[in-house]
Order: structure tokens, then sequence, then C-alpha cells
């Protein structure tokens, strides 16, 4: 069940990632179905903010076109003409003088809803004058009327506003549609319809050469990011005073539209002008790829224009737009680039970039038809990916290639947005990817901790607290993958332990053990050792591994001196408890070995295995034999020339056929009396002897020593050994070397 509930745990991100990649996916079939929901209403408005960040950073650049210029009714102007409203005749008189200078279409940014009044109507409605002047009064009644002098002027290149809108009031008059609709063609247009106007006088609608709606639609935040080139009004297609201009500029007959069947629907897709041919949405709204902040376009006071004697060279051949920029008149918006945007600028920028955009080179800026299939697929794909394969990765590699894959997916976006002019959504694509990673990133540290906990938890039953820390700190330092290293290891036995066992009940046994092995096991952690088990009375510890230890040799014949001083102090703690004495012999070793976690899927262990632990356990056992309390291999003589050494033997063990020298570790070298040097001394020179077959030097030498220390078994096991080698007959390669039979 425990390793059931692991392997759940492992793939437990894989399918949480499922789930979460699930609700993107559903979200964006939604946002695509169902316009207006609640996640198209996010995703909009994390799409709009991205959208201006990148409208800040990445401003729409197109070459110079024709010239647009603004004929602004500023505060100079009220001041030289009089306040606002002006007489129609004045605003007239404006009309004859910009087509004097050569203005190619002028467009008006202002609705004349409200008739002016004549004031020889108004004269002749009271009734006062003498029949004579009403009659000299009745003939300048034509003269007088400033709204057909207004339409006089407009026949030819003006363009005039009015508004369509929902405010639940009608006033005016509508110009003609440019493209009236049956209904059930009508109903399949997914072009947005607006329920009311405010139209412009009859005079005006049936004289103006060409009339458009200034009606704007901002954003849910109230910026004004796309404008509509096309809206609905009953059984009719109006277009936008911006398109109406366009279209007279270039003097187009007739303005097309592409749509394209989608679910029934028919999409707006594109709007064409000649050879001019502007993006939309479904809706026909254009996003306004603004040319840059307010006064991007030349202004001229409506002032000047009226009372200048000379030609206005930036008014020859020029589209000019009318409005108003004085105080309690003008018409500011805000824009993605600022606050306070001239609304006259909305349509200059539209005019701009209707004109300018053709089949060859397009400057409008859209969303492609198969921009849905795009996203989706990315988003299915990347998911897919990172839900796979984050869960692999360190949190720290998930964070730098969901960072990486975060910084692709932005960078494809600009290129999309400033070469090919595509308004590309990123919002739900960066939410997926920072969602997936957050959570696996989250899980990740999260496991990292539980590991680190299991780690605290297995270690500290091995190796001393301090080092537990450290391993944590660093978990590069000590690995639990199999690894092999160079290495000391420590068997330690309790001496005649079946004869103890036998003669204590299982609890006061159980208490001794406990006893013994606390500060035996504190010994070891006192001097870096790791402990691997315990089986019964035996002690098994290693060195050098978790951690590293450049004095690992050294480290384990410390402990095992402590060691055997700690069971000498226990002697009389035992023996006032009643409990029997405790002896040890232990085996040290140095050398290769194969350590790491070990084990089935049951029952796993931290553990060392190979030849050099083997030797080890051989050494402990060998200890009864030679008498003595300590014995280490050659490997570990080697690393700690820093004690004081009594070569024991050459030997073969059991299971082996290559030969080692094993000794005895006396004390450290500073520690050593002379007298005790002097007898090491003597018992090695003993040796070189023995090893030489000089027998009667070796016994005379072993002879004085076993005298003056008649309870060593050493010297006694060698004075019985050389008379009987000394007639035996001995090979030519003779090495002193003696073989055990049992372990």
């Amino acid at each position: 069940m425990l390793n059931w509930i692991k392997q759940q745990l492992r793939i437990f991100p894989v399918w949480m990632g499922l789930v979460i990649l699930g609700l993107f996916l559903v979200a964006e079939l939604v946002t695509l179905n169902k316009p207006g929901s609640l996640a198209d209403r996010v995703f909009q408005r994390m799409d709009t903010i991205v959208y201006d960040w990148r409208f800040g950073a990445f401003t729409p650049d197109r070459p110079q076109g024709p010239p647009i210029v603004i004929v602004d009714i500023d505060e100079e102007s009220l001041k030289q003409e009089g306040r606002w409203p002006w007489s129609r005749a004045r605003v007239a008189d404006l009309v004859d003088a910009l087509k004097k200078q050569g203005a190619a279409v002028i467009g008006f940014d202002v609705v004349f809803s409200e008739p002016e009044i004549n004031p020889a109507t108004r004269l002749l409605d009271t009734g006062r004058l003498s029949p004579s002047a009403s009659a000299e009064l009745s003939q300048l009644v034509e003269a007088m009327d400033a709204d057909a002098r207004f339409a006089g002027a407009m026949r030819e290149r003006t363009v005039i506003g009015y508004l369509l809108h929902n405010e639940g009031t009608h006033s005016g008059k509508l110009p003609p549609p440019f493209f009236p609709l049956d209904g059930k063609e009508g109903d399949r247009l997914t072009v947005n319809r607006m329920k009311d106007f405010t139209g412009m006088l009859p005079v005006f609608a049936s004289a103006a050469s060409g009339a458009g709606f200034i009606s704007t639609l901002p954003d849910g935040d109230g910026i004004i990011r796309r404008s509509p080139l096309v809206l609905r009004y009953e059984n009719g297609l109006y277009s936008s005073l911006a398109l109406e201009m366009a279209r007279q500029y270039l003097k187009a007959p007739f303005i097309q539209m592409q749509t394209v069947n989608s679910g029934g629907n028919l999409r707006l897709e594109s709007l064409t002008l000649g050879k001019s041919r502007v993006f939309t949405d479904e809706s026909g709204l254009a996003l306004i790829p603004y040319k840059g902040k307010s006064f991007s376009y030349p202004y001229l006071s409506a002032t000047k224009v009226l009372r200048s004697p000379e030609a206005i060279s930036s008014l020859k051949g020029a589209i000019v737009l009318v409005g108003t920029s004085a105080l309690g008149l003008s018409d500011l918006r805000t824009t993605p680039l600022e606050t306070g945007f001239p609304g006259v600028e909305v349509h200059a920028n539209l005019i701009d970039v209707i004109l300018q955009s053709t089949d060859a080179a397009n400057y409008s800026y859209y969303r492609p038809d198969w921009e849905p299939g795009l996203t989706f697929t990315l988003l299915l794909i990347s998911g897919l990916a990172f839900v796979l394969v984050l869960p692999r990765l360190e949190p720290g590699y998930m964070l730098v290639v969901s960072a990486g894959w975060l910084a692709v997916l932005t960078l494809g976006n600009l290129v999309f947005w400033k070469h090919f002019h595509y308004d590309t959504p990123l919002s739900i694509l960066m939410l997926s990817t920072i969602v997936i990673a957050i959570f696996n990133i989250s899980y990740g540290f999260l496991q990292a901790n539980i590991q680190k906990r299991e780690m605290k938890t297995l270690f500290g039953q091995y190796v001393p607290p301090a080092h537990v820390d450290q391993i944590l700190m660093n978990s590069q330092m000590a690995g639990m993958e199999g690894e092999s290293r160079h290495m000391t290891v420590l068997f330690s036995d309790i001496r005649s332990f079946t004869t103890i066992s036998e003669g204590l009940k299982a609890n006061r046994l159980k208490q001794l053990l406990n006893d013994f092995f606390t500060p035996i096991t504190g010994v070891i952690f006192a001097h870096n050792g790791t402990i691997d088990k315990y089986v019964g009375d035996m002690v098994m510890a290693f060195w050098n591994a978790p951690l590293p230890d450049e004095n690992h040799a050294e480290h384990a014949i410390e402990a095992a001196m402590a060691m055997q001083r700690t069971a000498d102090e226990l002697k009389p703690v035992f023996a006032a408890r009643n409990l029997p004495e405790i002896n040890i012999g232990i085996g040290v070793n140095t050398g290769f070995m194969n350590v790491g976690d070990m084990g089935s899927q049951y029952r796993r262990t931290y553990t060392v295995i190979g030849d050099a632990v083997n030797l080890g356990s051989r050494l402990e056992g060998l200890t009864k034999f030679y008498g003595v309390k300590l014995l280490v291999g050659e490997g570990t003589y080697d690393l700690a020339p820093m004690f004081l050494y009594r070569l024991v033997d050459k030997i073969i063990v059991k299971g082996k056929r290559e030969p080692v020298c094993v000794y005895e570790p006396v004390c450290r070298v500073e520690d050593a009396s002379d007298s005790r040097r002097s007898r090491i001394e003597s018992y090695n020179r003993a040796l070189d002897h023995y090893y030489s077959r000089e027998w009667d030097d070796a016994e005379k030498i072993l002879r004085e020593l076993h005298q003056g220390d008649p309870d060593r078994i050493l010297y006694k096991m060698y004075l019985e050994r050389i008379p009987q080698l000394r007639h035996a007959t001995l090979p030519d390669d003779w090495m002193g070397v003696f073989e055990h039979h049992s372990k």
C-alpha cells in the first residue's frame, strides 16, 4: 500500500498538470464559442494589458502617407471669430477657404443636428413689421439662411459626422446606408448593431458629398484601442467618418466587404476601397495603430485658415479634419499611449492606415482568422510538454525552463506584432505556463522538503546530527545513489556473547545491549563515523560517507581506541548492576567500497559492500585468534602513520588468495613512552628476522619480550611457529604468510 501511495505521488504532478491544462483548454473553447462570457472577459482584460505594454514598447511605424491636417477650432479661433457655435455661414466660409487652399477632402468631427435660427424668419414671425418691411425682409430670408449657405458649401469634397448609439433617443436624419441588408442575410452578419442615432439636418443629409458616424466604442476600461469602421442600424450598414473620407479621397465608387462563413454566421474580415484594404474584427472594429502621442499630425488654427491672405502649403492636396481643442469644447480620449488624446486624431490615424494598407503592404493590425487554431494548438502542445517534462526537473531547472518558454512566447508575439502586424493573444498561453510551472515548482519544493525530512530521519540513525545538517544544506555533498569511494570500515563484536546471552533473561539482555550501544554509538559519532548497522552484538560503521572525510583512516582508529576505553569504563558500571563484563574486538580496514542506498523494494538501507568491507569483518574475527583488541589492514596502516603499530602477521583470509599484512595500533606516536617504543621496535625487529628466516635471532628477541609480558599471545604464537619452521622445508619464495581457514 505504501509503495502504491509513493508511486501515485510520483505521477501526481502529471495528473494535476493535465487537469490544469484541461481547464485552460476548456476556458479557451468557451472564449471562442461564447463571447462575453466570464472567461472571455477575463482573458480579454489580460490581453489588453499585454496589448498596451506591447504598444508602448513597439509603437507601430509606417511610411509617410497622404498629408492629413487637423484644422483646430482652438482658443485663438474663438477669440478672433467669436464663441462657439459659430454661425453655419462662418463654417461655410471655412469650407470655402479650405477648398480654395486646395484641400482634397474635408471632414467634420462635429455633429450638426440642430437648425440655426434665421434672423429674417424670426423677425417675420413676430408679426410686428409693417407690410412693406415684411415684404422687403421676405426677399432676404433665403440670403440669410445660414444652414442653406453651409449646405451649399458642402456639396463637394465635404464629409460631415453623425452619431450611432444606444442612448434611447433619435434626432435629425441619417444618410442612406452604404450597404442595405435584407432581414435573413443581415441577421447572419456579425457587425455591431446600434439602436439609436443622432443625425444631421435633412438639408445637410441631402447636400453633403458624404457622411460618416463619429461614434467610438471604448474597451471596458475606457481606453480606445479600436474603433468601428462600420456599424449596423436597422437594415443598413453605415460607414465611419474615417472610412467615408478615405473612400472620397481615393474616389472609390463603393466599399467592398470581405466576409467568412463561420458556424452559420457571416464574419466580417476586411473592407476594401479600390486598392486599399483594411482588416477588422468580426464586429467591424479596427485596431488603431496610433502613429504616436497627441499632435502627431500637423494642426492649423481655424482662424488662420479663415483669415490667411496667402496660400497655406500644408493644405494643398491634404485630407482635412475639422475638430475642436478649445477649453470646454475639446473631445479628449484615453488611448494606450496617453490620456487626454484628441478625439479628432483617432479619425486621422484611421484614415492614415486605411489609405496606406494594401494587399502588397499592410499597415493595419488585426487578428487573423487562423489565430484561434494556432493559440489552441500552442496551448495544447506546450501544455503537454510542460506537464510531462517539468515533473522530471529540479525546481531550479523548472524555473529556468518556464522563464525560457515565457521569453519565447513573448518574443514570438512581438515578432508577429512588429513584422506581420498580427495582434495575437498572449495571456492564456502565459497564464497556463505560469500556473503549471508554479504548481510543479511548489510541488517540487514540497517534495524536496519531504525528502529532506526523510533524509534527516534516515541519516540521523547513522551519522552525527551536525553531519545531517550539512547534508541538508548541501545535498550534493551526500547522495543516496550508489558510488565507489575509498573508505574505512569498522567492525566491533562483543567477546563470548553467546555465553553472556544464555545467562541473562531477554529484557536484561536487551537493556545491556542498549546501555552498551548507546555510548559506543556516541563515540563513533564523535569521531565523524557513520553507523551502518547493529547485528546482535556487532556494530558496523564506516568513514568518508555520506560526507567526505580526508582523514577517515585516522578517525576510524581513534574511534576504535575510544570504544575500547569506553568498554573498560562500562565494566564497573555493569558490575554494580550485576551485569557481566563486556570485552570487544575491533577490526578496521581501508579500501575502495561501494556505498549507497541498497536493498529491495520492501526494505532499504544505506550501507557499504565490497572486498575491503569483508576483510574488515575478517580482521575483527581474528582479534581473538591473535589475542589483541584491535586489528587494522594495510590500507589503514598506510593512511594513518601518526600511530605506533605492531605488525601482527602476514595472512591470507578464508576465500582470498592475496596475502595482507595486519597491524595492531598501539597508540599515537607522540603519546608513546620510551619503554613502549623500545618494546615495539624490538618486536618489529624480531619479525624482520623471522621473515628473513633468521630463526635464532628472532627467537631470542621474542623470548625476552615474552618474559617481560607473558600474557601476550602474540609472542607465544611466534615462539611456537619458529621450531616448526626451522625443521621444515620451505619454498624459495616463502614470505611467512599464514593462511586462515576459518572466518
